[in-house]
């Protein structure tokens, strides 16, 4: 079995908050829109690959409309761009295909991906990342090399069928292994991101998880990341590349094709697309099951699945044929009724028309329609032509050609050239139109109202302020420092309420914030306060923008201050805070911190789907909850414990196999108690968060780690979630 090593990482791409929320922030937010929800691309976080390894990255998960048109735009490697042929991109699915890797240098490697979606094109800047890493020493093996198993046994949380089981050995003891995880799973030659099916043990016993409802069949081949040390030689991690074969064996069970439906123009030629199978491809073929109403004129290719019809067939008009097909494979047979659809039709008219109306005076942000004036042809789809990038919030319906673009919209004034194809299996249409974006009067981006920590410049902080006392919290004035609202202009300000303690915050018509009570000790506290101009005209502008205060106080004689105690951290990449300055302690060596309990999220400009709350069992579909689960499923536990502070820990994730690679953040007591957020683990299959969490910790200061859960209590650090940080 060949052992080599690189590391493969895959990078991806307000709402209420109020005092005693304890949050984290940044300057300001962005002008509210009718809809949150922007286009995004996913791929997977965090694949290690080694040398001449060869394989395909599923194309990404996306919000908005379908990407097409992928391209690579750029790779670097540690930093500096660098021209390499090992990666190539599907264009029409995004995904990633790795080959001849052998003559890569060590080293980080980072792409940039582009793609077009509902006409518009995106790049997204260093989304995957390559690391090449070293290689295991020779005399590790797996044993046995490949294991097979019924997927109904598997998928059966009942079934009394002993799973089996592959055991790390090496040879000898020249060499020992402290650390075992598993890398990177392949299903099929394809990087399998969820891949939380199977698991390894702190003494290298890889095992198959039942009652994985994700799990599919297909040949899974499994690398393996391990953490060696040869005698007398410091340890070192590597990559076992190929470690475990497990084959799922599965008859076939669904068959999907997209589209599944076809108009076809009488005597006319046709081929469709070929399926999607789940199920083994060991013997696969397909047969046509049946069609109804009958006919010999519909045709199956046996190894692909691609339906087709004849030039000069005898399909009448009118004819509507739905076709069931046939898998089989070694592991059995099964039909797919009505799998496709085929309607006959007379004729399908070219597409000779395709005008649009300019459309002029669009106020700035404003939403807008533009409708297509005149059209023919039949059957017809819509997409844009080059569109300029600063239009990137600008959309068309595939379907209907109206161009739109939503309340809130960040298109530049000027005049901007949109052209607009139509069409179908006949021809295509091309029609420009003039686009012409004029000032609104009431339009503005940000607040921001500075702080008084001397972090400079403050508008790249939040607006934080920390306070020692009640009477300091009341002393409290703080007047807008800086912001982009148009001069002259009318403003009505609002405390955005998220709390009963938001009634103690009051803004006047300057801005200008006060407080009359909210003081907690050793705590962060928040309010979202909201500025909107030109209410109810066709400008109107709406930002939301949060203050936070630290009330700094001791506890059991211990003060705690993060400076800025407000994290602002980008999901996707993760990265550290700053390390607190502790008092009132004369060994910090002593000092022992970790989450423990009470971690509320607020959405602020996150997807709608990211309802704010705690995790819980009752609430398991809101964030917090969401990302208890994904923890649970990484370290191989089937039942999240949502009461449990594991996905934020730092003791409870260095005693596993898994490490401090699996939670979602956690105070670094290796790096004074500095808070380390993970990248990519805040996010589902919405997208990244957009908003803020703020978690208990608990601390001892006599060194005693086992007593840190149930230690002294406090509320110093809120970490502040967003793409742009």
């Amino acid at each position: 079995m060949k052992l080599t090593l690189q590391h493969l990482i895959l990078r991806f791409m307000a709402a209420v908050m109020a005092i005693g929320w304890g949050l984290t922030g940044a300057s300001c937010t962005d002008p509210e829109t009718t809809d949150s929800t922007k286009f995004a691309i996913f791929y997977a976080g965090l694949t290690d690959i080694g040398p001449s390894m060869s394989f395909t990255l599923d194309g990404p998960s996306y919000i908005g409309a379908a990407p097409s048109d992928f391209a690579i735009t750029q790779v670097k490697r540690d930093g500096e761009p660098v021209e390499t042929s090992c990666f190539t991109i599907s264009a029409t699915t995004g995904a990633i295909t790795l080959e001849n890797t052998s003559s890569l240098a060590v080293g980080l490697y980072t792409l940039s991906i582009s793609c077009n979606s509902n006409g518009n094109y995106y790049e997204f800047k260093d989304i995957v990342s390559i690391h090449m890493m070293n290689v295991v020493p020779e005399g590790i093996s797996v044993t046995p090399e490949k294991l097979q198993v019924n997927f109904a046994d598997v998928v059966d949380e009942q079934s009394d069928v002993e799973l089996p089981t592959a055991q790390v050995t090496t040879q000898g003891n020249h060499i020992s292994i402290r650390k075992y995880l598993i890398a990177n799973v392949r299903r099929d030659g394809t990087l399998v991101e969820k891949n939380d099916f199977f698991t390894i043990s702190n003494s290298g016993l890889i095992s198959i998880v039942r009652g994985k409802s994700s799990l599919k069949p297909g040949k899974y081949v499994i690398d393996l990341k391990l953490t060696t040390a040869a005698v007398d030689e410091e340890s070192e991690e590597g990559l076992f590349v190929d470690a475990l074969e497990i084959d799922v064996t599965s008859g076939p069970l669904s068959l999907t094709y997209a589209p599944n439906n076809a108009k076809v123009e009488e005597h006319n030629a046709f081929t469709s697309v070929a399926p999607l199978l789940e199920g083994s491809t060991d013997g696969l073929t397909y047969s046509i099951a049946s069609i109804v109403p009958e006919t010999s004129e519909i045709h199956i290719d046996p190894a692909t699945g691609v339906l087709s019809i004849a030039e000069g067939n005898q399909l009448p008009i009118g004819g509507s044929y739905s076709v069931s097909v046939k898998a089989t494979n070694a592991y059995g047979s099964k039909e797919f009724a009505a799998a496709y659809q085929v309607d006959v039709v007379a004729y399908i008219r070219p597409i000779t028309t395709l005008a649009y109306d300019d459309k002029e005076e669009i106020i700035q942000a404003s939403a807008f329609e533009i409708p297509v004036k005149t059209v023919d042809g039949d059957e017809v789809t819509y997409s844009f032509v080059n569109l300029d990038e600063k239009l990137a919030d600008l959309t068309i319906d595939a379907h209907t050609g109206t161009v739109s673009a939503k309340q809130g919209n960040t298109i530049p004034l000027g005049e901007y050239t949109v052209t607009v194809q139509a069409k179908n299996v006949k021809s295509e249409q091309q029609a420009s139109f003039k686009l012409t974006i004029v000032k609104n009067p009431y339009y503005f981006t940000y607040i921001h109202w500075g702080n008084n920590l001397g972090l400079t410049p403050a508008k790249s902080y939040a607006s934080q302020y920390r306070v020692t006392s009640q009477a300091n919290l009341l002393a409290l004035s703080i007047p807008v420092a800086e912001t982009d609202l148009p001069e002259g202009v009318e403003v009505e300000w609002s405390v955005v309420k998220g709390s009963s303690s938001v009634t103690t915050v009051a803004i006047d018509e300057a801005g200008t914030v006060t407080f009359t009570g909210g003081w907690t000790n050793a705590k962060v506290l928040v309010v979202l306060i909201q500025a909107t101009t030109g209410k109810g005209t066709v400008g109107e502008t709406v930002v939301r923008t949060p203050i936070f205060i630290h009330c700094s106080a001791a506890v059991d004689g211990v003060t705690v201050n993060y400076t800025p105690f407000v994290f602002q951290v980008n999901p996707k990449t993760g990265g550290s805070s700053v390390a607190p300055e502790i008092t009132g302690l004369s060994d910090l060596s002593l000092f022992k911190s970790d989450y423990r309990r009470t971690f509320n999220y607020y959405n602020i400009n996150g997807p709608k789907q990211h309802k704010s709350g705690q995790p819980s069992a009752t609430a398991t579909d809101n964030f917090m909850s969401i990302l208890w689960q994904a923890y649970y499923a990484s370290i191989g536990v089937a039942a999240p414990n949502y009461g449990q502070k594991w996905p934020l820990s730092y003791y409870d994730n260095i005693t596993k196999a898994t490490g401090l690679s699996a939670p979602l953040a956690y105070v670094d007591n290796a790096n004074g108690c500095a808070v380390k957020v993970n990248p990519n683990k805040w996010l589902d299959d919405n997208g990244y968060a957009n908003g803020v969490m703020i978690g208990q910790i608990t601390f001892v200061k006599d060194g005693n780690e086992a007593n840190v859960s149930s230690g002294k209590q406090m509320f110093p650090i809120a970490l502040w979630f967003d793409t742009k940080f």
